[in-house]
């Protein structure tokens, strides 16, 4: 719900709340001054016929429709005059009118009188049905202009919010944004947060991204230089055991240079350095990658099942599609055993890889973490489905890996939306590498 939407519902609830309320208050009150206004018209009414009685003329003479009666009393009694109202006088319950009836006593010419006047006024009823009619269409005309000029303001007051909305929504952290002007104290005080926020995460990225790329460079120099030093080492006289040692060393820098370019290839993944821009067709990328290992394949003799869609569009990064299969595809050989076999399913909305292979050491749901390995593999880092979920995340895919004896199960969701009922996942069982 939109905020002015929220000001408009909130706005209408206190009138609908209060005006019961107040229409129970103008009630009494509209009574009250009816009342007053006529029993003080009475009075005079009482007053003037005393007055013309003292003076010998007629009394019994109607004014505004009020009838005076006189009657002799043996004495006065303690009060000046009384005051009596009927709300129903004529006993069905249904009038519209009350009676109101004013005594006032006094001596005339030596005697008590009782002087008493009736007139007849409004029902409460009858002022109430009045006021709800009113009330009715008050809160008709008031919701109305509520709701319109609320949509109208709104138009012009929250301009400026709906800008910086969009600006937030746009953001990249590869430079710094600017937020519109505006003279309302709230927003400048927004806008001011937003802009120091921004900018920081800008400059503490630009920080992280200059060390990732010094790192790589500055790492990647001495353990060159190591190799070179290695491999002149390795050509002059040395013994079997020096041999393995050296061998053994070799194989640590390799190891550290991969961890080294797949730790920076993280850093750049989670600062978006690789933009969705274009589609491309996943299934010439899947084709190329299993033409690349065909030698590895063949070494440990696995057998490759393919159920490749043609024509399959991806929205994703090339650089990312590439890595993706790569690593999908390189655990599932590093992982599977001697004369073991791969089957690879590429559909539309899901990319499914199944492997033979030991079963898993690590929990399933750790297998996605950096460093975790399944079976500590001695030739894998640990951070090959790591890789994978990470450019999963970035493209806003899915991925999942599940062991069924003797297959290590891993799909790919293109649309994470879909679901797979039990009995199709089945059908298209799939490799799950085991992570690198």
């Amino acid at each position: 719900m939109k905020l002015v939407d929220k000001f408009t519902l909130w706005f209408i609830g206190v009138i609908v709340v209060t005006t019961p309320i107040t229409s129970y208050i103008c009630l009494n009150n509209i009574e009250r001054k009816i009342d007053d206004v006529e029993i003080a018209r009475l009075k005079t009414v009482n007053m003037k016929a005393a007055a013309r009685m003292t003076d010998g003329s007629s009394v019994n003479i109607p004014r505004d429709a009020s009838f005076t009666t006189f009657t002799l009393l043996p004495t006065l009694p303690a009060d000046s005059f009384r005051i009596r109202k009927d709300p129903d006088p004529d006993g069905n319950h249904k009038s519209l009118e009350s009676r109101l009836t004013v005594s006032t006593f006094m001596n005339i010419n030596g005697k008590a009188y009782e002087v008493t006047t009736s007139s007849y006024i409004p029902a409460s009823r009858q002022i109430l049905n009045a006021i709800l009619d009113t009330v009715a269409w008050k809160l008709l005309l008031i919701i109305l202009c509520v709701a319109v000029s609320a949509r109208f303001l709104s138009q012009h007051i929250l301009h400026t919010l709906r800008l910086t909305m969009k600006k937030i929504h746009n953001f990249d952290l590869k430079k710094k944004i600017t937020f519109p002007q505006t003279n309302t104290a709230e927003f400048k005080e927004l806008n001011t947060f937003l802009k120091k926020m921004t900018d920081r995460a800008v400059e503490e990225y630009t920080a992280v991204k200059q060390f990732s790329e010094n790192a790589s460079h500055e790492l990647q120099t001495p353990l060159a230089v190591i190799r070179g030093k290695l491999e002149l080492l390795s050509e002059t006289n040395i013994d079997e055991c020096q041999a393995t040692l050296l061998a053994d060393m070799h194989h640590a820098i390799e190891k550290l240079s991969k961890i080294n370019r797949s730790l920076i290839l993280l850093s750049k993944m989670e600062n978006n350095e690789f933009a969705v821009t274009e589609h491309i067709k996943f299934c010439r990328v899947a084709k190329d990658v299993l033409a690349a290992y065909e030698d590895r394949l063949e070494m440990k003799n696995i057998e490759v099942k393919r159920e490749l869609d043609k024509n399959i569009q991806l929205r994703i990064h090339p650089v990312l599609a590439d890595m993706l299969m790569n690593n999908l595809l390189g655990n599932a050989i590093r992982h599977n055993v001697q004369d073991g076999m791969i089957h690879i399913i590429l559909k539309q909305q899901k990319l499914v890889i199944k492997n033979t292979g030991l079963p898993p050491e690590t929990p399933p749901e750790e297998l996605f973490e950096r460093f975790r390995k399944s079976n500590q593999c001695s030739e894998s880092v640990g951070l090959g489905l790591a890789i994978v979920k990470q450019i999963c995340e970035v493209c806003d895919f899915k991925v999942s890996y599940r062991y069924k004896a003797p297959l290590h199960i891993l799909q790919v969701d293109f649309c994470p939306e879909s679901v797979i009922n039990e009995a199709e996942q089945d059908k298209f069982e799939t490799a799950a590498v085991v992570t690198a």
